[in-house]
C-alpha cells in the first residue's frame, strides 16, 4: 500500500508546492538528476520484491502481454538517442518495474480485491486532499498558474486531484462491498471523489465525470437486453453521441464558456502546434523517454520560447509519447488500446458471468477514460503516475478475462 501511495502522490511531497515544469528543470540539473536517479531505481527495486514473489507467473504475464511489456523496452533500447540517457535509463527502468508490479498485482489478486485495494487508497488520499484543502490551504490549493481556489489536495496539481479523484470513484461504483464496514467506505469514498472533482475546478475532470456517468447509464440499461439485441442498442448510442458532437462542434463557444476555457483550450491548440513541430524533427525514434522537457535545454527550449510558457508536458498524452518514443512507440500505445477495447467487446458479448461482466465493465470505463483524458492531459506510460498504472491494470485485466473467455469457448467446444 505505501509502495501505490507514493505513485498516487507522483513521488512529490505533498508539502511541496511548486509548479511541475518548475521541478521538471529542477531534476534536469547534475544534483537534481543524480537524485532522481537513486529514487527510482530504489522504487524499481521495491517493486521487483513484490515480482520475485510470483517469478513464474509474472514471466508468463510479460510473455502473453507482448504490446505493454514492450513499451519499456522499447524506452530503455533508445537511450542511445535520448538528450538526457540517465534519465531515460533510470525512468525506463522504473516504468519497468511498474509494469512487471502490475503483473504481479493482477496475479496475485482477484478483480475485487484489486478494487478494495483502490477503495482504501483512494479513501485515504482523497479525506487526506480535503483535510489539506481546508486547513492546510498553504498546501492544498493550486498557488500556480491562477488557480488559487482549485484544490489540489495532497497531490501535485489540480488536474492531478480531478483524475485520480474520477479513477477512485470508478472503483468504488464498480467494488461489491463484503462487509458492512466496506461498505461505508465505499459510500465515504464516493462522497469524497465527488466532492474533490468538483472543488479541483479541473475542466477535463467534469466533462468525463459526465461521461462516466452516462456510460453507467448505458451499462445498467444493456443489462436488461439480450446480447443479441447490444448492437442495436450501441448504434443508438452512437448517432446520439454523433449528434451530441455535431452540436458542439456548430457551436463551440457555449461549451467553452460553461467550461471556463476559450476556443484554443486554454493555450493548448498552439503548445500542440509547437510540439509537433518538435515531432517533425525526430518522428521515428523521439527524443528518449522522459528526456524532452529538460525546461531551457534541448529541443523543449524551443517549444517553451514559442509559446512564452514553461511546460513539462505537451498537454496530450499521445503527442507526449510521440515525443519521447517516436511513431514507433505511438504505434505500440494505440495498438494497446485497440486491443484493449477488442478484449472488452469479446467479453461483454461472449460471457455470462456477472463478476466477470462487472470486472470488465470497469476495466472498459477506465480505458475510455484514460483515452479522453489524454486528449489534452497527460499521464501515457508515466513511470511514478497512479493514473497511468491504474489503466495498464485495466489493460492487463481485460487480456486476462478475454483469455478466460477464449478458453471457455474452447472447452466448450471440446465438449
Amino acid at each position: 500500500m505505501l509502495l501505490l501511495l507514493y505513485f498516487a502522490l507522483n513521488g512529490v511531497s505533498p508539502f511541496v508546492n511548486d509548479p511541475t515544469a518548475t521541478r521538471a528543470v529542477t531534476t534536469s540539473s547534475e544534483g537534481g538528476v543524480f537524485f532522481e536517479r537513486i529514487s527510482k531505481l530504489l522504487i524499481f527495486a521495491a517493486c521487483m520484491t513484490f515480482v520475485f514473489q510470483r517469478g513464474q507467473l509474472v514471466g508468463r504475464l510479460s510473455l502473453r502481454l507482448k504490446l505493454i511489456t514492450a513499451v519499456p523496452l522499447l524506452a530503455l533500447l533508445l537511450c542511445p538517442f535520448s538528450q538526457l540517457p540517465s534519465r531515460t535509463i533510470s525512468s525506463g527502468a522504473l516504468l519497468l518495474g511498474t509494469v512487471l508490479l502490475l503483473y504481479y498485482i493482477m496475479s496475485r489478486y482477484t478483480p475485487d480485491q484489486v478494487l478494495e485495494l483502490l477503495l482504501i487508497l483512494g479513501t485515504a488520499t482523497m479525506a487526506a486532499s480535503i483535510v489539506f484543502a481546508v486547513a492546510l490551504p498553504q498546501y492544498g490549493l493550486d498557488q500556480m498558474g491562477g488557480h488559487a481556489d482549485a484544490w489540489k489536495g495532497i497531490f501535485s496539481a489540480k488536474n492531478y486531484l480531478g483524475n485520480l479523484a474520477l479513477f477512485f470513484l470508478t472503483a468504488a461504483v464498480s467494488y461489491h462491498a463484503r462487509t458492512s464496514f466496506l461498505q461505508s467506505l465505499r459510500i465515504a469514498e464516493i462522497l469524497f471523489c465527488l466532492t474533490a472533482i468538483a472543488f479541483s475546478r479541473a475542466a477535463t475532470a467534469y466533462i468525463l465525470t459526465a461521461i462516466y456517468v452516462t456510460y453507467l447509464v448505458v451499462a445498467k440499461t444493456l443489462h436488461r437486453f439480450h446480447k443479441k439485441d447490444y448492437l442495436v442498442v450501441w448504434l443508438v448510442l452512437l448517432v446520439a453521441l454523433s449528434a451530441v458532437a455535431a452540436v458542439i462542434a456548430i457551436w463551440p463557444d457555449a461549451l467553452f464558456s460553461l467550461l471556463g476555457k476559450d476556443l484554443t483550450l486554454t493555450g493548448r491548440t498552439g503548445i500542440w502546434t509547437a510540439v509537433i513541430d518538435s515531432i517533425v524533427k525526430r518522428p521515428l525514434l523521439g527524443y528518449g523517454y522522459q528526456a524532452f522537457w529538460l525546461g531551457l535545454e534541448g529541443e523543449s527550449y524551443r517549444v517553451i520560447l514559442t509559446v512564452s510558457w514553461v511546460l513539462a508536458q505537451a498537454q496530450s498524452g499521445f503527442l507526449d509519447v510521440t515525443l519521447e518514443l517516436g511513431l514507433a512507440g505511438l504505434a505500440l500505445v494505440l495498438l494497446i488500446f485497440g486491443f484493449a477495447f477488442r478484449d472488452a467487446i469479446v467479453c461483454l458479448l461472449r460471457s455470462h458471468d456477472q463478476t466477470q461482466l462487472r470486472a470488465v465493465e470497469w476495466y472498459l470505463a477506465i480505458v475510455i477514460l484514460t483515452f479522453l483524458y489524454n486528449l489534452d492531459e497527460s499521464f501515457l506510460f508515466e513511470p511514478k503516475h497512479l493514473g497511468s498504472m491504474i489503466f495498464l491494470l485495466a489493460c492487463v485485466g481485460l487480456k486476462i478475462e478475454w483469455m478466460r473467455v477464449q478458453e471457455g469457448a474452447i472447452h466448450a467446444r471440446g465438449l
